[in-house]
């Protein structure tokens, strides 16, 4: 990688659970929280099965970006206490006891009073603590939900297949899940095929008949970048379908591995994606990094000073913050490597946040050597801008890889690339802007 050669409005709905964590917090009687999101009772009609796993796994996911909460891992805690009271399958303290690991955490959070429209759905978020002596309640949440007959393409398919995977290894207790591939590029639809795996075999690790017979099925998500490795695997590829009307339809393939033998193939499944609510189109991975972007030009900005840059001639970014806010910016690569240019470990002027109305040019404005354009090459210089920073622990990676006044930055490969680009949109608030450098 050469050296400097090297868009979404952010989500509020994470910053608005604050008061909702504080009471919580108030509750436990510590801060350092660890809950449970159980779900919505199973007696609700305003959502299916399907929509309400993804419920809840979008409010796991906006806890988890509040950076104040650890997550236990819950059983389905109002299927096992029916169970119980049914007096079918588990013995008294059988199931007793699985409750009980099933609220190991600070609270339990259930999903209460939901409420579909269209392609949303509401609902508040009511934590009770382990005690049961106190409880807090959020003001009303939305979230989106895939509906369509894409999505019923969809999850039929993955139903099928872990109903088959069920079939050919009925003993499996843990299972590796491999983002989906996009054939020909990156696409957003691969994490939604990814999801949409997920939901279903979460759905048959939280079956009835795994739970009666103690049957337990860890599904783990392998991090995006990283070898899809384990005793059991899922993997999955997709391919839009090309041509006048077919951009809502795509090829799917799924398959599970086992010590290398493949189990229950889907085969080659034609699908329909409209209501996925993501872009099939595969792109090079630094055009999906911008259309993917949390971009807000009210807030954020960054420019070239020379489209494109010649040879000899000194490369330049503009950078534009019209609102206070910490900023964090990197060099990203085609081959899905990355360094980081901004902070500067020691350099004071690149660790202050921006003002609003602020505008810097990078290098020079902080004080860096001069860069001047060599070979050819394109990248993307690509920042974020966080009010107050980001959480400690993802500030601590970046600030690891940054370069110091005496040290070069550290080259991050592209599993490091991807996972820290997911956590950092994840985040409260962040806002991202970016432009190529393209030296000819």
């Amino acid at each position: 990688m050469t050296a400097f050669a090297a868009p979404a409005h952010a989500d509020p709905a994470s910053a608005t659970l604050a008061p909702f964590l504080d009471a919580v917090a108030a509750c436990a009687g510590r801060s350092d929280l660890t809950l449970a999101v159980i779900g919505v009772e199973p007696g609700q009609t305003a959502l299916s099965r399907e929509q309400a796993e993804e419920v809840r796994l979008a409010v796991e996911s906006r806890l988890q970006a509040t950076g104040r909460v650890r997550l236990a891992a819950a059983a389905d805690v109002v299927r096992i206490k029916a169970l119980r009271e049914g007096t079918t399958g588990l013995s008294g303290p059988e199931a007793e006891a699985q409750i009980r690991q099933a609220f190991a955490g600070d609270a339990s959070v259930f999903l209460v009073e939901p409420r579909r429209a269209g392609e949303t759905a509401a609902l508040r978020l009511q934590a009770i603590t382990r005690s049961a002596a106190c409880k807090a309640t959020s003001e009303p949440m939305i979230v989106p939900i895939r509906v369509g007959a894409g999505v019923a393409d969809v999850d039929a398919v993955m139903e099928g297949a872990v109903k088959a995977l069920g079939q050919a290894a009925p003993s499996a207790s843990a299972i590796e899940v491999c983002p989906f591939v996009a054939e020909g590029g990156h696409s957003t639809c691969a994490g939604v095929l990814t999801d949409r795996l997920l939901i279903a075999l979460d759905a048959e690790a939280r079956s009835a008949n795994r739970i009666l017979k103690g049957a337990r099925l860890d599904v783990r998500r392998r991090p995006p970048g990283t070898a899809c490795t384990g005793p059991l695997t899922a993997r999955g590829r997709f391919l839009p379908e090309q041509g006048p009307g077919r951009d809502r339809q795509a090829w799917l393939e799924l398959e599970f591995e086992r010590d290398g033998a493949v189990l229950a193939p889907t085969g080659r499944r034609r699908i329909g994606i409209g209501g996925l609510g993501c872009d099939p189109t595969p792109r090079p991975f630094l055009d999906h990094l911008a259309a993917t972007a949390r971009t807000d030009g009210g807030r954020l900005t960054v420019a070239a000073t020379a489209t494109p840059f010649a040879a000899g001639q000194r490369l330049e970014m503009r950078i534009e913050s019209r609102a206070q806010q910490a900023l964090y910016c990197w060099v990203v690569a085609p081959d899905e490597t990355a360094f980081v240019a901004l902070p500067v470990r020691g350099n004071a002027a690149s660790l202050a946040p921006l003002k609003a109305g602020e505008a810097q040019r990078y290098p020079r404005g902080y004080g860096l050597d001069e860069i001047v354009a060599g070979a050819p090459f394109e990248n993307l210089f690509a920042c974020f801008g966080v009010e107050g920073g980001l959480p400690p622990d993802l500030a601590g990676r970046w600030l690891a890889a940054a370069p110091g006044a005496d040290a070069e930055a550290k080259l991050l490969q592209p599993p490091e690339v991807l996972d820290l680009l997911e956590k950092i949109r994840a985040t409260p608030g962040v806002t991202e802007a970016a432009a190529r450098i393209v030296v000819r």
